[in-house]
């Protein structure tokens, strides 16, 4: 397999962990390579190129390892070293946290700025689908909590068979939207909370949401494809609010002066500002889930204006949480 043009490090240490979670047995420094295309040319004795592979693949482990992950080394008969993650190592267990301390994860994950959808994949990933439903309708925990806990239970079982079949160029198939699609998938990528396997189908690159495929993936054999030159995290908005989940409308939305010049007031757009500081800004909005985790980020810093059925929702929805935080033994 020829190596892939530039993978960035995030791109490269994430499908390597997916390749050797998906593995049943150890593999050894040059199967990875081989079977990945992530560091070098299959095959290939330049000194320069296996130099480089070589400090790549060394500094992605030792990344992969700073980041709390283990990888299992073992010597195989010929003496080479084959590695491993057993799936034990790299999930989290159970944390077993309380309605309480669920509720106020919540709270936490929302007013701290950690990166894109990490709060929401936090929440999922640390409250159990059970507990997180009993939020009260129109809760933060029944919109968020509870719908993306089922995806990334859903998607779980598939992500490291997809993430080996794109490294292998395996040829997928699985149901989907009602018929049986055959594709040739290209990466993962996460938004929202969501994974989605971006593949070409019929000669057209799509993205599919893991969580809503509607059987398992069979995976055909390796090389059934060539490599295709495509941008894969262009494929979805970065931007969580922007990507397609039924919604579609535009919020008005004032922030005062203390939050107006902060990165999360900077994903709205301007539309008028005011002699006090604070500033006015429109977002569109196609993820209402998205949209309510980046208006509690501000907190009483950000008043919805309109379209006014938001108004009403929004204000429902804070009441639900207010009346959730004040109910137990406190």
């Amino acid at each position: 397999m020829a190596a892939r043009s530039r993978p960035d490090a995030t791109e490269r240490v994430m499908e390597l962990v997916m390749y050797l979670l998906a593995r049943d047995v150890p593999k050894t420094r040059e199967e990875i390579w081989r079977d990945t295309g992530l560091y070098a040319p299959d095959g290939t004795t330049d000194k320069r190129q296996l130099d480089s592979a070589r400090a790549s693949f060394e500094r992605d482990k030792a990344l992969i390892r700073n980041l709390g992950v283990r990888i299992t080394e073992s010597i195989e008969h010929d003496g080479a070293t084959s590695y491993t993650i057993r799936r034990e190592d790299y999930f989290l267990p159970d944390l077993q946290l309380t309605p309480d301390e669920q509720l106020a994860l919540r709270f936490a994950a929302a007013r701290v700025d950690i990166g894109e959808t990490w709060d929401l994949e936090a929440v999922a990933k640390l409250t159990s689908t059970e507990t997180a439903a009993s939020g009260g309708d129109g809760s933060l925990s029944a919109d968020v909590a509870l719908e993306t806990a089922a995806a990334q239970q859903t998607a779980g079982s598939l992500l490291p068979r997809l993430a080996a079949a794109s490294a292998e160029r395996a040829q997928v198939r699985f149901a989907y939207g009602g018929r049986q699609r055959d594709v040739q998938p290209l990466g993962l990528l996460c938004r929202a909370g969501y994974w989605y396997l971006a593949a070409r189908e019929d000669g057209v690159v799509k993205t599919f949401r893991v969580d809503r495929m509607e059987s398992d993936a069979d995976v055909g054999e390796r090389g059934a494809f060539a490599r295709a030159d495509v941008d894969v995290a262009a494929l979805l908005p970065s931007e969580p609010m922007e990507i397609d989940f039924g919604d579609d409308f535009v919020a008005r939305v004032q922030i005062d002066a203390t939050m107006a010049q902060q990165p999360t007031a900077e994903r709205g757009r301007v539309v008028e500002r005011h002699d006090d500081g604070s500033v006015t800004v429109t977002v569109r909005v196609r993820n209402r889930a998205a949209f309510r985790v980046w208006l509690l980020d501000m907190g009483r810093h950000a008043v919805v204006e309109s379209p006014p059925e938001l108004v009403d929702e929004v204000t429902s929805w804070l009441r639900a949480l207010v009346s959730d935080a004040g109910d137990g033994d406190r």
